[in-house]
């Protein structure tokens, strides 16, 4: 039985291969399965197989929703690949791949890899690869995790995936994201220097044209320092004066703490404004505890992501970053001492709280609004 990291030797190069999970009825209907050619330095080098779309060149599709599987005929990839990525995703990025609670691959009948995936909160997961190697095919075990889901993992190699459910197709992964669509996305900014503001970087991964705008205009920007493994991004931007935001004490945020979330969630459909919730800190650390993370349980919508999160003084906690859609209120944020490490190497000094009253939530509303700003990104 093979565990992350570990490889085999394949007795051909035409193999044969079957995943099961103990959710059976997830494959084809809330998950499912994409192939995907790439060189040695995953780079995109063909079209993804995805579990309801064959590339009949190099393979097909077998089995059911019980136990899915395919026929791989890799002396057959297209030109420049030596490897085919196994990925297993859940529909347009629509909840954790833990819901699939564990998974069985077997291949060629002898071979098995079983990985516990409840704890897994990413909508995509790298199960292995099948690669080339002194003339030699190989298969490798991996459980490497993309948080936002099968099309921002395919933009970063270069490769255009839709992951949106065949029967529904209006409800693809970039939308659900970030309030965008497949050609752009949404999202908010707050700024943090007189130039400059932060976002999540997956807001704009991808992106070749980013715009900020609030009710003080419309600006161009253009990132400086992207943090993708922490999801941070910093944008400069042309042209505008900006009041950036004031930070809180690293050490004042605490469990069930007051939080206020302020940001443009669904982008022209809820209104051109600044949407406000509140809630409260639920968690000091996010999924699988991840200690750059908290947990909160203000509503947030696509379109949120990159809105500061401030405690009862005014001062920025975090920066929301991404929910578990089948949960409730299961929302994180990155902590505001990661966003002021961040904003420190990159020369930025920040502001602190000059007041010690406690503020309602329209009172931060109205503090905020000159520091805040939607995004609209296109590629």
């Amino acid at each position: 039985m093979l565990t992350p990291g570990a490889n085999i030797a394949l007795s051909a190069p035409s193999i044969s291969w079957t995943l099961e999970s103990s959710l059976t009825t997830a494959f084809g209907s809330t998950a499912a399965v994409a192939l995907i050619p790439v060189d040695d330095k995953r780079n995109s080098k063909g079209e993804a197989a995805l579990f309801q779309v064959e590339q009949s060149k190099w393979m097909h599709w077998s089995g059911d929703p019980s136990s899915i599987g395919s026929t791989v005929h890799l002396d057959r990839l297209p030109i420049g690949s030596d490897r085919v990525l196994l990925v297993v995703y859940r529909y347009s990025n629509l909840g954790p791949i833990g819901q699939l609670n564990a998974l069985k691959l077997t291949i060629d009948q002898r071979t098995t890899y079983e990985l516990d995936v409840s704890k897994y909160g990413d909508s995509a997961l790298v199960l292995g690869e099948f690669y080339a190697r002194n003339g030699h095919w190989k298969f490798r075990a991996l459980a490497e995790g993309s948080a936002y889901g099968l099309s921002a993992f395919g933009r970063k190699i270069g490769l255009a995936v839709d992951e949106s459910h065949p029967d529904h197709p209006a409800t693809g992964s970039d939308s659900s994201r970030s309030g965008g669509s497949p050609s752009g996305a949404t999202g908010t900014g707050f700024a943090v220097s007189e130039t400059s503001i932060i976002t999540c970087a997956h807001v704009i991964e991808g992106m070749s044209q980013i715009e900020i705008n609030s009710f003080n205009g419309r600006y161009r920007a253009e990132p400086v320092m992207v943090d993708v493994r922490n999801d941070i991004a910093l944008l400069r931007v042309q042209g505008a004066q900006l009041t950036p935001v004031r930070f809180a004490p690293t050490t004042r945020c605490s469990l069930g703490d007051p939080v206020t979330a302020v940001g443009f969630p669904m982008s022209g459909f809820a209104g051109g404004g600044a949407h406000v919730t509140q809630g409260g800190v639920s968690a000091l650390f996010g999924l699988r505890n991840d200690a750059s993370l908290m947990q909160f349980t203000a509503a947030i919508q696509p379109g949120s992501s990159g809105s500061p999160l401030f405690d009862s003084l005014g001062s920025v906690v975090g920066m929301v970053t991404s929910t578990v859609p089948d949960a409730q209120n299961m929302n994180f944020a990155v902590k505001s001492n990661l966003l002021v490490a961040f904003l420190d190497a990159c020369h930025i000094p920040i502001s602190r709280p000059e007041v010690h009253a406690t503020l309602t939530a329209a009172d931060i509303a109205r503090g905020v609004q000159p520091s805040l700003w939607k995004i609209e990104a296109r590629s």
